[in-house]
């Protein structure tokens, strides 16, 4: 919709209207195919669905797979998802957890922030409380994890799509 009462001439509002229109159909359409690609990780055992408001976070789709659940965010252009495994064993989650960590990167210096322990070990994570906290290295909440009868659940609140794919992938090998 052309907002009428807008200063801007008729011809720039409509193309700005069809640019913004644009935008947002491109991004939907690489969330879609980032979603794909997360089925494909699962070998197909994933299916994926369309988003609605108040099912989760904000999101373009979504997969639902045994033991994943991923929501492509609607903040990013398809380029970020928030992901739940769920039935995880001690293999699987240590080889995620430290592919994250692996992934987080800090350059030391005076300002440090580091955290000696962003992610709980499984060990900690057994003796912990009911859930512990994910962070970045520099602090900030990532996500959180827990254990029960033996399995561990993790969300991932903001992962990059090639990370969040690296893990689904790891976790269909560590069964």
């Amino acid at each position: 919709m052309i907002d009428t009462r807008s200063s801007l001439p008729e011809a720039l509002a409509t193309s700005l209207h069809a640019a913004v229109q644009a935008a947002r159909a491109a991004a939907s359409a690489s969330a879609h195919i980032a979603a794909s690609a997360f089925v494909a990780a699962t070998d197909g055992e994933g299916t994926l669905h369309r988003a609605w408001r108040g099912e989760g976070p904000d999101s373009w789709c979504w997969v639902n797979a045994p033991g994943l659940q991923a929501h492509l965010l609607e903040d990013a252009p398809g380029t970020h998802a928030q992901i739940r495994f769920t039935g995880l064993n001690r293999q699987a989650y240590e080889s995620i957890r430290a592919r994250c960590l692996d992934s987080d990167t800090c350059p030391h210096d005076d300002a440090c922030d580091c955290l000696d322990t962003p992610w709980a070990a499984w060990t900690e994570l057994e003796t912990g409380c009911d859930a512990s906290e994910i962070t970045y290295r520099d602090g900030e909440e990532r996500g959180f994890a827990r254990t029960s009868f033996g399995r561990a659940e993790v969300t991932l609140y903001e992962e990059p799509v090639d990370l969040a794919y690296e893990l689904i992938r790891l976790t269909r090998t560590q069964h």
